[in-house]
Order: C-alpha cells, then structure tokens, then sequence
C-alpha cells in the first residue's frame, strides 16, 4: 500500500476532487505537484498555453513537460476538519496516471507519514490521530 489523501484542485471556476500519492522520491524546492493529462485538461492546463517546459528526471530518462507556476489551489480534504489550502505549481506529466504530491507539498500542508505499508499517516498538528489512506484513482 501507499498512503494517499483525498485533495480537490481549483483553477478558475474548474474544480476536481480526487486521491493524491504521497511521493516521498518527489523531492522539489517549490510546492510542485504532478498531475495526469486528463486532470490538466479538466482544469484547462492541457493542451499547453502560456506555460514553461522543465526537464523531469524518470526512471525511463529525460522528459520535458509544460510547468505552471502557482497554477492550482490545492485543498487537503479532511472531512472532520477545514480543509489545509496551499497554492501549488503543477507539472503535466503524461506518463503517470494519478496525481503525485511532493515532498514539499506534503510538508507545508504538515502531512507525516507513519506507516507506508499500512498506508498510515497524521497531521503535524494532531499527533495522536492516525488516518488511512485513501483509494488510489487513476485518470
């Protein structure tokens, strides 16, 4: 298992509720977060306008793919809670098929995993209260 959150994007009036992958290997210096062909074109990053290219580091080599800055509002779902907002950049990556969350991104939303195996993990701010992941969805 993997631990995963339940998170909506908002971009303009587009809006996608969703699960999201904790990706510890997802190390960035930004908020960035990764998302699928199909959610970029929900919320009318894809086709590519007005957008960066970075170059993506994979297991298969190099790619370049369409980057936006500060692109998305990202809400970490909690349902026994207000959700924990941040603004992120995304990266349209056609080669994975549900949205990744990076280190970063998990940080500032106070994210600590606790059990990758188990698929458990807790909020900075209430470490007595353990939650499970969510389902895995793919686009």
């Amino acid at each position: 298992m993997a631990c995963r959150v339940r998170i909506k994007l908002k971009r303009d009036e587009a809006c996608i509720e969703t699960s999201a992958l904790i990706n510890s290997g997802f190390e960035t210096e930004a908020p960035d977060i990764v998302v699928p062909v199909e959610v970029a074109r929900r919320l009318g990053l894809w086709p590519p306008r007005h957008a960066d290219f970075t170059m993506l580091d994979t297991g298969g080599g190099e790619i370049a793919t369409p980057y936006y800055e500060a692109a998305l509002e990202l809400e970490l779902l909690l349902g026994d809670r207000p959700p924990k907002k941040a603004v992120v950049n995304v990266v349209v990556n056609p080669h994975v098929h549900e949205v990744l969350i990076s280190d970063y991104v998990a940080s500032l939303l106070g994210i600590s995993i606790l059990d990758l195996k188990r698929g458990l993990w807790r909020l900075q701010d209430e470490p007595d209260k353990v939650r499970s992941s969510e389902e895995r969805e793919e686009w």
